[in-house]
């Protein structure tokens, strides 16, 4: 028996990551970096795991993820306990700019497994 397939809810097939992102990603409303492990990444959205107190944190909270040569806008639209993980709290995170492809992004950057 093979696995069963699922239609993915998110609207487009996710990428893993090594662990890595290409640039800081810090809250819009303090600047302060936010510690997170990224997970995996579409055109439009990705996902990190927080671990520790730092998960505390809504959904619709503005995030920016500097780069050397541009800065990304991008919000928080799920959140849910990560599996098997006590302290840890998984996020999803979509780009508010329209044009943005992050999985292009992140592969240009050598963060694709």
């Amino acid at each position: 028996m093979g696995l069963a397939l699922f239609k993915d809810r998110r609207g487009g097939d996710r990428k893993r990551l090594t662990g890595l992102l290409p640039g800081r990603l810090v809250l819009a409303s303090n600047n302060l970096d936010l510690v997170c492990r990224p997970t995996d990444v579409s055109a439009h959205g990705m996902g990190v795991v927080v671990i520790g107190d730092n998960k505390k944190i809504a959904i619709g909270t503005e995030l920016l993820l500097v780069l050397p040569e541009q800065t990304l806008r991008l919000k928080i639209t799920w959140i849910r306990a990560d599996f098997g993980k006590q302290d840890a709290t998984r996020y999803g995170i979509v780009t508010s700019e329209g044009s943005c492809n992050l999985e292009a992004l992140f592969e240009s950057s050598g963060c694709l497994r």
